[in-house]
């Protein structure tokens, strides 16, 4: 699949995403992300509320954060669809105005942790490959 780089100056890898069936979204993909984050207004759109009882302190964005978690139906980029799966809600404006591109969520390891991860800056495409051993 194809995607974008936030700036040059600003290499984020931003690709289209699906929330439940719904979007797309632009998230980034960040491999030193533990979860895979849902800004909180896109959440509101979506319906999707926290869990407050459950805070979680993960990694994201090069920081440690405290991150309420909750689970949605599915995250989609491309053809992968990872279901029932773990996300935390996070304000994501401060991040979005720093790499001047609005994000709607991050692709973390929840979510990439099935798949080796194959990026080809040259061609801006990314992959998402199960192991043979995943597919016997």
């Amino acid at each position: 699949m194809q995607f974008k780089l936030a700036g040059y100056d600003k290499p984020i890898i931003i690709v289209e995403a699906r929330v439940n069936g719904r979007g797309p979204f632009s998230f980034a993909v960040d491999t030193g992300a533990s979860v895979t984050v849902i800004s909180k207004q896109t959440a509101e759109k979506l319906g999707v509320s926290e869990n407050a009882s459950t805070p979680k302190r993960g990694h994201c964005c090069s920081g440690e954060f405290d991150m309420p978690l909750t689970k949605v139906d599915s995250v989609q980029v491309g053809t992968i669809k990872v279901e029932n799966i773990q996300v935390a809600l996070m304000d994501l404006s401060t991040i979005s105005k720093c790499i001047g591109t609005d994000l709607e969520g991050i692709i973390g390891h929840s979510f990439m942790k099935d798949y080796r991860v194959v990026i080809d800056y040259p061609n801006n495409t990314i992959s998402f490959e199960k192991t043979r051993a995943q597919k016997l």
